[in-house]
């Protein structure tokens, strides 16, 4: 074939002699005598045998591993209801889809899957629970809800500290934003150490705006405050004294900053002011005390309030303020994920085995406040459209493919947000709002809509979690505000016609840098470089001002 393919392409013009190597002159003379050799006698003057056709390496190799599973069955195999010889029927190999189907409905823990489990909510393990429960379900935010805030061992109450010195910061003794950023770094790194060192448990610790940037950030929001006031006053709202009600005080700084503020630049308005601060945490009301007891000027006006704002039942008829830093944040929300046929939202429900491993699991929409939120929500912004919930059209092309999941990504949506939004709208019918919080996070968990962060720190580092099922009480766990959303659930909820008719009008929505342009003494914390920190720092945080 060799010689015939050469000629007719014109690689070979004449038939040369070929010279045999010795490895090839050994072969052939092997074969010939092959041919001729026999050690039975009677097959001398028969044709000669065919040979079977030469097997290829994954033939062998198949063989053998054969050979090696039937000896091993055979040596393993002791019934002695089989000692007859005769071989155990195999059961037929299992396909990949198969192993795959068995793999995901694997248990995710080696629990009893069968014990009965209790429905619980936050409310009632606060009441009976001094340690995380087992063998209950919940709603997804409860089960947040009982992380962050379980009296007895959730996070607020047993591992969250606010980073804050004695004395502000002089910004002008810095050369640049960076210089200060290394001195802010020790002095954490440091308060982190001596926390761990006397308590002898890791504490985390976190800092805000306020406690950064004081007493000017606070000042900032007072002014703005006052001079709300002060035009409605001149525009004939009301004729109230000033109320503040602030919520979720944190270490109580921001309370004392308004205060002195007022009472600096508006001593009038201060002799009839009313403060009232609704913290949820024992631990952090008992220290909004001390700090308002230990202040060098006791503000009689003032008083702390223990207890959650969801909870609220009294009326205030007058004119207030609510102000809310960086509470948005951490209220609990609900997980729901939708049908990709019907667009029919499901509601997320934490199991909690007897081992404390977690699984989630979805139900039809049942609690009223998911119901209600998502009905809201529809009609006070029909053009939003979740981003779980793809397009008609990309449904449809998905539904084609192979082994397509029945349901969406999960979408965290703020339903104990829109609680609070209903609170003001019921009993602060004629309020202000000013709420300040992270409009956009880094490291949340990863495939879903608004999902949030949820970090424990080891070792004095931060570590991101990617999922919210977590021991309750070891992680925070806060969320990114949609703003935009948000005003438009505001105003739907908490701006009734009598409302607007009353002059207060509806929502905006700023950034945190527009908004210290506009109110802040930005001289006092400027570098000497000329940069700002109070001005570039939380570039990731806006307000809405009603």
């Amino acid at each position: 074939m060799l010689v015939s393919y050469l000629q007719r392409t014109g690689g070979l013009r004449k038939l040369q002699p070929v010279a045999l190597s010795r490895w090839q002159q050994r072969t052939l003379k092997t074969q010939r005598t092959l041919k001729t050799r026999g050690t039975n006698p009677k097959k001398a003057d028969k044709e000669e045998e065919k040979k079977p056709p030469h097997k290829g390496y994954f033939d062998e190799l198949r063989e053998t591993i054969s050979s090696w599973q039937q000896s091993t069955l055979n040596t393993q195999d002791t019934d002695p209801k089989k000692a007859d010889g005769k071989e155990e029927e195999r059961p037929p190999r299992k396909g990949y889809f198969e192993e795959l189907r068995e793999i995901m409905i694997m248990p995710l823990t080696s629990a009893d899957p069968n014990i009965p489990t209790k429905r619980v909510t936050a409310k009632y393990c606060a009441q009976k629970f001094t340690a995380p429960p087992r063998n209950v379900t919940m709603l997804s935010s409860d089960f947040i809800d009982d992380s962050l805030y379980n009296p007895a061992y959730g996070y607020f109450s047993k591992q969250a500290l606010i980073f804050s010195l004695r004395e502000g910061y002089d910004f002008s003794s810095f050369r640049d934003s960076s210089a200060f950023m290394d001195v802010m770094g020790d002095q954490y790194k440091e308060i982190e150490r001596e926390l761990d060192d006397v308590r002898g448990i890791t504490r985390q610790l976190w800092h805000t705006s306020t406690e950064i940037f004081k007493p000017w950030y606070g000042y900032a929001i007072a002014k703005h405050i006052a001079e709300q006031y002060m035009a409605d006053r001149k525009a004939n709202v009301h004729d109230d004294p000033l109320v503040v009600y602030e919520v979720g005080g944190g270490n109580g700084t921001l309370m004392m900053n308004i205060l002195d503020y007022i009472r600096n630049n508006e001593p009038a308005v201060y002799s009839q002011m009313e403060y009232r601060l609704v913290e949820i945490s024992p631990k952090l009301a008992r220290q909004q005390l001390i700090k308002h007891g230990s202040n060098n000027f006791v503000h009689a006006n003032a008083k702390v309030i223990n207890q959650s704002i969801l909870d609220w039942s009294t009326l205030e008829s007058r004119a207030c303020f609510v102000v809310a830093m960086e509470l948005l944040d951490n209220f609990p929300h609900d997980v729901v994920r939708y049908d990709y046929d019907t667009g029919e939202p499901y509601q997320g429900i934490v199991r909690v085995y007897d081992d404390s491993e977690y699984e989630d699991n979805y139900e039809p929409v049942t609690d009223p406040t998911i119901r209600s939120y998502l009905a809201a929500r529809k009609q006070a912004a029909p053009e939003y459209k979740t981003p779980a919930l793809p397009s008609e059209l990309h449904r449809r092309l998905r539904r084609q493919l192979p082994l397509a999941p029945n349901m969406t990504k999960i979408e965290f949506i703020p339903t104990h947000a829109f609680r609070f939004l209903q609170v003001l709208g019921k009993f602060f019918p004629r309020h202000r709002a000013v709420m300040g919080d992270f409009y956009m996070l880094p490291d949340t968990v990863p495939g879903a809509v608004d999902a949030p962060v949820v970090q424990t720190r080891l070792k004095g580092t931060m570590v991101p979690c990617d999922t919210y099922m977590v021991r309750p009480g070891w992680f925070d766990i806060f969320f990114p505000t949609n703003f935009e959303l948000l005003r438009s659930m505001y105003n739907a909820t908490c701006r009734a016609p009598a409302s607007t008719a009353a002059g207060l009008g509806g929502a905006r929505v700023c950034t945190q840098a527009e908004f210290v342009k506009q109110y802040g003494d930005l001289s006092k914390t400027a570098t000497r470089s000329g940069e700002n920190p109070m001005l570039e720092f939380y570039g990731n945080n806006k307000f809405l001002l009603s």
